[in-house]
């Protein structure tokens, strides 16, 4: 029979019971607790490569430097002036540049 811990389940299943590769209570184990902490994470996924992608003419791409999502025209270097959270809200900024208004000169009557 397999030793059951104080919350019902084997001990080798209990999150809060079962011992760590350190010997020590997982829940309890200053090693094992650093590993799993966001800061731990956040510097897995900064390790992360994002793929850039085409998207209406646009290359959408990852700048590492700034934590954000760029786009540029395929045929020109000049990015977009601001960065985005998110490969979908660059997308959306491609797609609101079509529905903006074109800038007129300073003086000139719009028709």
């Amino acid at each position: 029979m397999t030793q059951q811990c104080i919350h019902g389940f084997r001990t080798d299943e209990c999150a809060s019971c079962q011992t760590c590769p350190h010997g020590l209570t997982a829940s309890r184990c200053g090693r094992c607790a650093a590993a799993s902490t966001s800061a731990a994470r956040r510097a897995a996924a900064a390790v992360e490569v994002h793929p850039s992608e085409e998207y209406a003419g646009f290359e959408i791409y990852f700048d590492a430097a700034v934590s954000g999502w760029y786009y540029r025209a395929a045929d020109d270097d000049a990015t977009s002036p601001t960065s985005y959270r998110s490969a979908f809200l660059a997308r959306k900024a491609v797609d609101g540049l079509g529905n903006a208004p074109k800038p007129t000169a300073r003086g000139t009557k719009r028709s």
